[in-house]
């Protein structure tokens, strides 16, 4: 249900409120990430490495406000003024941030202002790179300047700190500054990123500190002809900062990444602190930077908002910036109180008990429903007594996206191509017809999946000894390509039956493999099929062909590896992982980790030789399907969850949602089991019992 749109967002807060020491002024968007091997250069158009992308509550000004309510002591949380915008990515993300932060001061487009949008590209070593459309961060301000100021004073009273970006106009955060120095806040600290333009000399007037990046730094201390100094050293950096500070007053704080910060704030050498970065947890990784920026500048303002000295601040600073590049996205990484003080090595912080009521639930919470669910489409043919109301004047497979729009909590339709794009008298069904009739029941397209019929593809589509046949088998996949457009999905999933063989001596392995390279690297790399993800979901034995050319997860990783496109990776399915006995979160595992893992299906089964029960997940093999949900949250995974299964008897909506009630609950212990990083220490370890007391409550 949409929010009503009012004067405010009061009403949004969720848990009860103390008197905010920080105010933040600042932007919110929908951020939506994809990862590219790097960023395009003027008037080229790159394929990203994963076309999987991912939407996330974003900006800078939610960043830093969410940052500071983690931070927070005793129970307040930050203060945010914003500008959310009249449409559903403003109803999601103001009940987002509704959770975690005081919305009170802040108010949606009253002039239906589309919210504000981040376009993030994420290079291969995690780096960020962004284009920002403003939408109502920009445009909903009130025009009147007197009116502005006095919303900034109810926002600011009784608060110690004031931070302020620049994705919001420069008017807005002069009159915000100006009201802080009116009413004489602590600090008033200035993020200098947010656009490209030059910092206002007058709001910089306004600040007590200004924090930059080198490269802003240095456009902040260009001379009078306009020439940016090159800083390539922490002196450069030094000498760039104090042609701001001497002329302006206002002390400089300066991120250098790899290096950590340098806080200038005079004349001499006794005006300058420098601070190292802080090293990430043991066992951690660096995934993703972005954020880490919003992040340390927030817990800076946090810092002197407490008390804090400047250098104890700055630390404090780069604790939080240092965890967050060990998750994916910007809004999921940003870190709580208790793991800032446990990485400095505070034993016991007063703080610690107070953030753990306001963010351990809802942090929990978020992270359970953030996961995406899809469900076997044909599962919904069994039971059709079930399903009274299908109506016999359309194709099936309009049917079937209609019952599955019954379940709740499934967001996404796999259609198989070409079995669902066909009637029964073998006529074509149109493409935007199904998108259509997906969009109708409130889901998206989330995959095409490619089954090759038996006829003429018996002996192999792309391991066929008859090239003629690969070729059509080619051409299939970039007709499934093109209908994956048409419906607006973004990846393909090849299921390889019958490339496979029943004998020894049958056939000849090396070229039965280059053969196939061949094929996948021309449909990944063909134009129907390049701005799509292409994933194989390799099975390693089946009725259909005993020995698979893809018999394991090492195989299809040496397969992607050979095949070399990088819109190409793997499709894992938990049933064909227990056919191949391999323990599916060790497959996952090695997946994840070389960017393989485009998509995984679940179901369960009892591992017959040659079978596929399809089973409910995790009613077989629970201990494995922990195992796996931990991993996938290990690794950061952020696509579809899609359960495979196969009811005969059993209701398939009934079905659908224990699956989905399953994940769930399983995902919920594990993110309890795993507090204080329990389940990584234990790996290291190799110790068995933590992960032994999800399924067995007698463990040690």
């Amino acid at each position: 249900m949409a929010i009503i749109v009012s004067a405010s967002c009061a009403a949004l807060a969720s848990v009860s409120r103390a008197m905010a020491s920080v105010v933040v002024v600042g932007s919110v968007n929908m951020d939506v990430t994809s990862r590219v091997a790097r960023p395009p250069r003027r008037e080229e158009t790159i394929v990203a490495t994963s076309h999987a992308t991912t939407r996330a509550c974003g900006g800078k000004g939610a960043n830093q406000a969410v940052t500071a309510s983690r931070l927070a002591c005793d129970g307040t949380v930050a203060s945010f003024v914003g500008r959310f915008g009249a449409d559903e990515h403003g109803d999601a993300l103001a009940r987002e941030l509704g959770r975690e932060v005081d919305l009170t001061h802040s108010s949606r487009s009253a002039r239906g202002s589309a919210t504000g949008l981040g376009f993030v590209m994420l290079s291969a070593d995690g780096a960020p790179s962004a284009v920002v459309v403003g939408g109502a961060n920009m445009l909903d301000w009130n025009d009147d300047d007197d009116t502005l100021a006095n919303e900034f004073r109810a926002a600011l009273a009784g608060a110690t700190t004031l931070l302020l970006q620049r994705e919001v106009p420069t008017r807005v955060n002069r009159i915000a500054a100006s009201v802080g120095r009116e009413i004489g806040l602590k600090a008033i600290v200035l993020d200098a990123g947010g656009s490209h333009e030059a910092v206002d000399e007058t709001l910089l007037r306004l600040v007590d500190y200004v924090a930059p990046n080198e490269s802003e730094l240095a456009g902040m201390a260009r001379d009078a002809n306009g020439v940016r100094p090159s800083l390539k050293t922490d002196e450069d950096v030094i000498a760039a900062a104090r042609v701001v500070t001497g002329r302006l007053k206002t002390k400089v704080l300066c991120t250098l990444g790899a290096r950590g910060s340098i806080l200038i704030v005079g004349p001499s050498a006794e005006d300058v602190t420098r601070v190292q970065p802080t090293s990430i947890p043991l066992g951690a990784e660096e995934v993703d930077a972005t954020a880490a920026g919003d992040a340390f500048r927030a817990a800076f303002a946090v810092g002197l908002s407490e008390g804090k000295s400047e250098s104890e601040a700055m630390r404090f600073a780069a604790a939080a910036g240092a965890l967050t590049v060990t998750k994916l996205g910007a809004m999921p990484s940003l870190p709580f109180r208790e793991d800032v003080d446990k990485l400095l090595g505070v034993s016991e912080s007063r703080c610690v008990k107070s953030v753990e009521k306001l963010s351990a639930a809802a942090s929990k919470e978020r992270e359970i429903d953030a996961v995406r669910f899809a469900s076997r489409l044909n599962s919904m043919k069994s039971r059709m007594d079930l399903f009274p109301d299908a109506d016999e004047n359309v194709p099936e497979v309009f049917n079937l996206i209609k019952r599955m729009g019954r379940v709740r909590g499934i967001s996404s339709v796999f259609l198989n191509f070409p079995e669902h794009f066909l009637t029964k008298t073998g006529d074509a069904i149109s493409a935007l017809d199904l998108r259509d009739a997906v969009l109708a029941q409130n889901l998206t397209s989330g995959a095409v999946c490619v089954r090759f019929p038996e006829q003429p593809y018996g002996l192999g589509a792309f391991t066929n000894p008859d090239r003629a046949v690969r070729e059509r088998a080619e051409l299939l996949v970039r007709d499934a390509c093109r209908a994956a457009s048409a419906l607006e999905a973004d990846e393909v999933v090849i299921w390889p039956r019958y490339d496979g063989y029943d004998y020894n001596m049958q056939a000849d392995y090396e070229d039965a493999w280059n053969d196939m390279v061949q094929s996948y690297k021309t449909v990944a790399s063909s134009d129907e099929c390049a701005r799509l993800k292409v994933s194989v979901e390799f099975k390693p034995t089946d009725e259909k062909s005993r020995f698979s050319f893809i018999p394991t997860t090492g195989a299809a990783i040496l397969l992607a590896d050979a095949v070399g496109e990088p819109n190409f990776g793997l499709t894992l399915d938990f049933g064909h992982l227990l056919a191949a006995g391999e323990n599916p979160a060790h497959s996952v595992s090695m997946t994840a980790s070389r960017n393989l893992l485009f998509g995984l299906q679940l179901g369960d089964g009892h591992s017959r030789l040659g079978a596929e029960d399809g089973l409910m997940f995790a009613s077989v093999h629970p201990s494995a399907s922990y195992d796996l949900i931990a991993q996938l949250r290990a690794r950061a995974y952020a696509g579809v969850v899609y359960f495979d299964t196969f009811p005969r008897a059993e209701d398939p909506l009934l079905e659908a949602a224990h699956n989905i009630a399953a994940f769930r609950a399983m995902l919920s212990r594990v993110i309890d089991a795993d507090a204080d990083g329990a389940l990584t220490t234990a790996r290291i370890a190799r110790d068995p019992f933590p992960g032994l007391r999800l399924t067995l409550p007698v463990a040690a």
